[in-house]
């Protein structure tokens, strides 16, 4: 898209965005939420960087109560930084000066997740300036903290309409990121340990009776019986159970999922609205295009992809978790972790996004990017597409949804992997295909001026 094309996009959306504002303000009891996905970058200060069409999109979350995203990476100045790059990261090491944690108040975002597969890549020292960064800039964070019960816990953004509760948890992510609690040795307690809110998820494959036989004589004593009923083996990280169905799942730690389900019935009784978020690569796919390397930690791959990271369709385990969440009190779920975006699906009336993709998504006009361990990702133009949802809420009632339809710019110029809004004929194809992917979910999606709406149909 020109510079021409882009301004007149980004004009076409301070209006819509004008019409938005001026329905929150109609309703009294209003209060409305904008969400974006990763902010994977930059990596520089957007200080100069003024065009129409980041100022389209700051004018989303700057007009809403709240901004949310998810922040991938760290956040600090590295000649001040006295820690280390870790030996676990979750696929590189991003890395933006504390100076863009500034940037992002000013665009409008107040509420982040630092639940991730990236939060530890500069170890727990790297994790703890970041948290510094964000606070300094009044970057509200949740997901993570100086201790388990920090990172567990939800945390609270007060606005005009009343407060925002954030909970963040993350599925993908290398073990070192765990936060932890105290341990005690003779008689003296150490300090908890920093990290992140985990769910923990184990992929289970059902096989037949005799296939479990079978498995058992070829694998010897890599091997496991894991003493479970029905009987299961364990061979790595991967489990085997017998089943008379065929087919794999993914099961979640029961005291992860409490934990999670308790924070959301706290924030119900603290907050006005409740946002649950968490950071999860897996899809239903099983399509591993990016096999680890010869001596990879298989769980330190999973850490930065997935199998089928493309794939729209959610993990079981996912759509149980948010349902969940939501009748513990939730109002909004988002997910990140996908680099594309995925469907949309509204139950009891809280909507959850499946994916929104990434909203800065930096790589200095590449196409492609070498893991540490050498493996080639590329980038398909999808990575490069995605919506901001504005989601209103009139008292406890969801009132409307608007998508607005962004491009992400891959250039050598210095907007590269910033977004800015869709052209006519690229916000309609994001929208079409929102909406193929959406209506698994039984959810309608108008397109009117380059807008997608949702209505509850409640």
């Amino acid at each position: 898209m020109s510079r021409g094309m882009f301004a007149s996009a980004a004009m076409l959306l301070l209006a819509s965005v004008a019409v938005f504002a001026k329905s929150r303000e109609a309703g009294a009891d209003g209060i409305s939420i904008a969400a974006g996905g990763d902010l994977i970058g930059p990596y520089k200060s957007l200080i100069g960087i003024d065009t129409p069409g980041l100022a389209a999109v700051a004018a989303l979350f700057q007009r809403a109560d709240a901004g949310y995203a998810n922040q991938e990476g760290s956040l600090f100045d590295l000649d001040a930084f006295a820690g280390y790059p870790a030996a676990e990261n979750g696929g590189g090491y991003p890395l933006a000066p504390a100076a863009v944690a500034r940037d992002y108040r000013t665009l409008g975002i107040s509420l982040v997740s630092k639940a991730n597969n990236h939060a530890t890549d500069y170890g727990i020292e790297g994790l703890l300036a970041t948290l510094r960064s964000l606070s300094s800039a009044d970057i509200i964070q949740a997901g993570s903290g100086p201790s388990e019960t920090d990172a567990r816990a939800p945390a609270f953004r007060d606005t005009d309409h009343g407060r925002v509760a954030l909970i963040s948890t993350a599925s993908t992510f290398p073990p070192m990121s765990v936060a932890g609690p105290a341990v005690t040795r003779r008689g003296t307690t150490t300090r908890p340990r920093p990290g992140i809110s985990v769910l923990h998820v184990r992929a289970v494959h059902l096989v037949g009776a005799d296939q479990l036989a079978s498995l058992l004589e070829a694998a010897g004593d890599a091997a496991t019986r894991t003493g479970t009923q029905p009987p299961e083996l364990r061979i790595g990280d991967e489990f085997f159970r017998a089943s008379d169905s065929r087919g794999s799942l993914m099961e979640m730690d029961r005291s992860d999922e409490e934990a999670l389900l308790s924070a959301v019935r706290s924030a119900r009784t603290q907050a006005r609205l409740v946002i649950f978020a968490i950071h999860a690569h897996q899809t239903a796919g099983n399509d591993d295009d990016l096999p680890a390397a010869e001596f990879e930690p298989l769980v330190l791959h999973r850490a930065n992809e997935a199998p089928s990271p493309n794939d729209p369709r959610p993990a079981p385990f996912e759509t149980a978790l948010f349902h969940a969440v939501i009748d513990a009190g939730a109002d909004l779920v988002i997910r990140t972790g996908p680099h594309v975006l995925n469907g949309i699906e509204i139950y009891r009336g809280r909507p959850i996004y499946y994916s929104l993709g990434s909203l800065f998504f930096d790589f200095n006009g590449r196409r492609s990017y070498t893991t540490p361990n050498g493996q080639l990702m590329r980038f398909p133009d999808e990575w490069f597409e995605t919506v901001v949802p504005v989601t209103r809420f009139e008292g406890s009632r969801l009132a409307d949804i608007r998508l607005y339809p962004l491009i992400i710019e891959s250039s050598n110029g210095p907007g590269d992997g910033t977004p800015h809004p869709a052209g006519p004929e690229e916000a309609r194809r994001i929208l079409l295909r929102l909406q193929r992917q959406s209506e698994p979910f039984g959810t309608r999606i108008e397109i009117k001026d380059g807008v997608g709406l949702i209505r509850p149909t409640t």
